[in-house]
């Protein structure tokens, strides 16, 4: 019987230190896929009616600094210029955090393979990336950023150098 105790104790312990999901994460997943469907099939004023006035956007490129919306769109536009035929394949969509409280806020990170082909060269790429988005209460991305080896990508699909 003291066994039984001991085991249900723990067992409630337990079930009470699991972080519980943030009501919002799976309405933001959605949110997030949209962005995706959105994006590749570069329609940039829908990426931008996704946006809020005052996102925060970061780039994956080496030393970029944090964009506003009008440089996002910019960002945006040099991708959908530059490749053809581009594709995300995501690995998963997993929940973030606040960094400060370390809480789960409803914010979605995923992981996953980009592909297509370079306009110019006409080389194909494939490229794992990390992205991360935060939405507000009016589902309007408010900061995200991608992750990835953008500038050896950039370097890859790059058209052969004539002598």
């Amino acid at each position: 019987m003291k066994k039984i105790i001991i085991l249900s104790l723990l067992c409630i312990v337990i079930s009470c230190n699991q972080k519980q999901q943030n009501p919002n994460f799976e309405k933001n997943v959605e949110l997030a896929k949209n962005w995706f469907t959105t994006f590749t099939s570069e329609d940039l004023e829908g990426c931008a009616e996704m946006m809020s006035e005052d996102v925060e956007w970061r780039s994956c490129f080496y030393g970029a600094p944090a964009m506003d919306k009008k440089a996002t769109i910019e960002y945006m536009k040099g991708w959908q210029d530059a490749m053809e035929n581009i594709k995300y394949t995501p690995e998963n969509y997993l929940p973030g955090v606040d960094p400060e409280t370390g809480q789960l806020n409803g914010s979605v990170r995923t992981y996953g393979t980009w592909t297509g082909t370079n306009t110019e060269s006409g080389k194909s790429f494939e490229i794992y990336m990390y992205h991360y988005f935060t939405f507000n209460d009016e589902g309007k991305i408010i900061n995200s950023g991608d992750f990835g080896d953008a500038t050896g990508l950039v370097m890859a699909v790059a058209p052969d150098q004539t002598e």
